[in-house]
C-alpha cells in the first residue's frame, strides 16, 4: 500500500492520511467573513478524503491582506472572521478532516 494513505503524525496532530489541500485564494469573503459559499466549498473539499484542509488565504494584520481595500480574503484580526455556526464547522470533523489556516 502507498504511504500516501497511511496515518501521519505532526506533533500532537494525527492525520488519517498524507493528503493535504493547500490554501487557495478564493476572493469570496464578504467584509472579511466567511459566507455560504465557503460552507459549500470547504464541505466539498472535506468529502474529497484529504486529511488536512488549509482554509484560504488569511491575514493577521489589515496591511497583510491580499485585498486591502475590500477584504475578500479572511482577516484574522477581526472578531467573528472564522466559522460562524455553519454546516462547514460541523461537517469537517464528521469527515475526519482537520482544518488549518493559510
Amino acid at each position: 500500500m502507498s504511504a500516501l494513505f497511511t496515518p501521519f503524525r505532526v506533533g500532537v496532530l494525527e492525520l488519517r492520511n498524507r493528503i493535504v489541500i493547500a490554501p487557495m485564494c478564493q476572493y469570496s469573503a464578504v467584509d472579511g467573513c466567511m459566507t455560504d459559499w465557503h460552507v459549500i466549498h470547504l464541505g466539498h473539499l472535506a468529502l474529497s478524503g484529504a486529511a488536512l484542509l488549509t482554509i484560504e488565504a488569511t491575514a493577521v494584520l489589515p496591511e497583510a491582506r491580499i485585498t486591502y481595500d475590500e477584504p475578500l480574503d479572511l482577516p484574522v484580526d477581526r472578531p467573528g472572521w472564522m466559522f460562524k455556526p455553519s454546516a462547514a464547522r460541523y461537517c469537517l470533523p464528521r469527515q475526519k478532516t482537520v482544518a488549518s489556516l493559510g
